[in-house]
This record gives C-alpha cells, structure tokens and sequence, in this order.
C-alpha cells in the first residue's frame, strides 16, 4: 500500500518516505517494521539502511510457515540466525511468528504449531525479545511459550492482542507485555478488558497499514486527534497527504489517547506515554 498498490492495482506513486517521515515529525521516535519471512527480513533490512531509527523482526507468520518444510528448515534456520548476527542492532525482535486459527486456510494449525515451537526452540539463543501472533489461538501459544519458559530469558509481546482478561494475564504472569491497536479496540468488551491489564505491562501498536481505529469500533469516541484534514482518497493522492482507510505509524497517539481515557484518567496523559514508552525501550532497546 505504501508503494500505491491496492491488491493488484496501482492507483499513485509511493509515497514509503512520506509516511516515515511524517512520523518522525509527530513525535514517533523509533519504528519497528515487523518481518514475516526471511526475504521480507531482507527486505525490510535495506529499508532500515535508510533511517538511523527504523529497525526490524526476524521469523516466519504462521500464515508464511508453508514455506517451511523438512528439506529446507535447517538451510533457512542458518540464513535466519546469519542474518540476526550480522544485523544485531537492526534486527531488534524475533517474529512476527506465533499461532493463527483464523486463517488456516493459509496454513493447518499442525504446520503452525510444529514451525512456531521450531523457531522458538532453535531461536531462543539469539536472546532477543519475541513478536508473538496470537489469533484464536492463545491456549496453544501459551502451553508453546510455557514449555521454554525457562530458556526464554528477552520476554515479549503478544501483538494485536484482542483475546479476554484471562488470557491477557496468563500472558502477563509468563513475563509477556501486551500489545494493543486499533483491532484490539474494536468493542465495548475490548475496551473494559484492555481498562484492568496494569499499565506496566501494555504497549502500543499501529500494525500499519492496517488496524486504523475507525468509526464503527467503541474506541472512536475516545479519541481525541484526528487526522480528517490530511486525508485524501487513494485515487486522489497528492504528496504530503495521508491516504484514506489506510493506517500510518503517526496515528499512535490515538492508541494512547483511547487508553487514557478508558482507564478514567487515572494518571495524567503524558505519565501514561511515559509509562508506555518505558515499557517499550525495556523490552527492544534496554541497552540503548
């Protein structure tokens, strides 16, 4: 999308630099570019060459895991763990890997579940931090995540998380954060699940493109930037402007104003960025 391609149609010219730029202008002070392949590694790699605070992930989607298969496992192991060492300080999170049930057309939960405990186990060593995917999934992925508790030392994040309380604070009892956006924001239950998870252990998300907060979600009335001005529909782009229906890593914001405001106020809006911020440079860049 950000090269101007929707599904198979090209409908304006990439505006990529646009975006990331724009975000560094609003305050955004780092961007990880999540990786669901090695060659989008690759990929995201030479973009990241390009902006001093741009970094990236390292693993395989539970939707790209048939690409994965008992020939080719250990070579792409090797290439993963080459890729990792050469570019330690780019490559800041292993994943985005885990489980999803949703989409199993893409790949059987047997295949999922085999490649996602493959990387986690030969992975671990590498001591960073985990990019989890979890979709209708959370029993596997935590019974996954248990089984290494004890090698696992980095910790993690379990993305776009939409599941209930339960579940958030079986997660948060292994020693994960929670990582929430615009679809973990989508209804009243989301929110009054999101208002007890401990501030502590919460980070923000865009997942752009994707995951925007939009009218129809219970979150919209929490908000309080809004972007209606720098819109333009795809069709009509102009340079310097934001494309409608399509997310972009400057409307952040909105993720904390929601959670400031659903949790009552509790501490004021900058102490809860602040809160979030931390927790995020603790689990990526505790050593910068």
């Amino acid at each position: 999308m950000y090269q101007g391609i929707y599904g198979s149609s090209k409908k304006h010219e990439s505006d990529l630099d646009h975006v990331i730029n724009r975000a560094f202008k609003s305050g955004v002070e780092k961007i990880i570019n999540t990786a669901g392949t090695h060659q989008e590694t690759i990929q995201a790699l030479e973009l990241c060459s390009k902006y001093e605070n741009l970094y990236t992930t390292c693993g395989y989607h539970p939707t790209r895991c048939n690409e994965l298969n008992e020939s080719n496992e250990d070579e792409i192991l090797k290439q993963m763990i080459d890729l990792c060492e050469k570019n330690a300080e780019k490559i800041v999170a292993i994943g985005e890997f885990g489980l999803d049930y949703e989409r199993t057309q893409f790949c059987g939960i047997d295949q999922q579940k085999r490649y996602f405990e493959f990387q986690l186990k030969h992975l671990i060593s590498l001591k960073k931090p985990l990019f989890l995917h979890n979709r209708a999934s959370s029993q596997d992925l935590y019974d996954i995540l248990y089984k290494y508790r004890d090698e696992i030392k980095a910790g993690g994040v379990i993305h776009s998380f939409d599941g209930t309380l339960d579940e958030a604070l079986q997660f948060i009892q292994l020693g994960y954060f929670i990582g929430l956006n615009g679809c973990s924001m989508k209804i009243q239950n989301n929110l009054d699940v999101i208002k007890q998870i401990p501030l502590n252990k919460i980070l923000v998300e865009t997942d752009a493109p994707w995951c925007g907060i939009k009218q129809s979600h219970a979150s919209y009335s929490h908000m309080n930037t809004q972007f209606t001005s720098e819109l333009v529909k795809k069709e009509k782009w102009i340079a310097g402007k934001m494309v409608k229906d399509r997310n972009e890593p400057c409307t952040i914001i909105q993720i904390c104003e929601v959670i400031h405001s659903i949790r009552d106020k509790k501490e004021s809006f900058d102490e809860l960025c602040e809160t979030i911020y931390l927790n995020t440079k603790h689990l990526f860049f505790s050593d910068q």
